[in-house]
């Protein structure tokens, strides 16, 4: 086996581990992570929409 195929199923058993022990705390963690994505992909979102009104306004 690869380090890479090690490293992922390391950091897949430590993530079921961490899921078990403490759900509440994963919950959250989970939670934070959507936030961050979703303000992400909304950040993206504003960017290309001002660039194509941008672009629009000087036509």
């Amino acid at each position: 086996m690869d380090f890479k195929k090690i490293s992922l199923a390391a950091v897949g058993l430590f993530a079921v581990y961490a899921i078990v022990a403490s759900p509440a705390q994963a919950a959250d963690l989970v939670q934070v992570l959507f936030e961050w994505i979703s303000q992400l992909v909304k950040g993206i979102f504003d960017f290309m929409g001002d660039l194509l009104n941008q672009a629009t306004d000087e036509s």
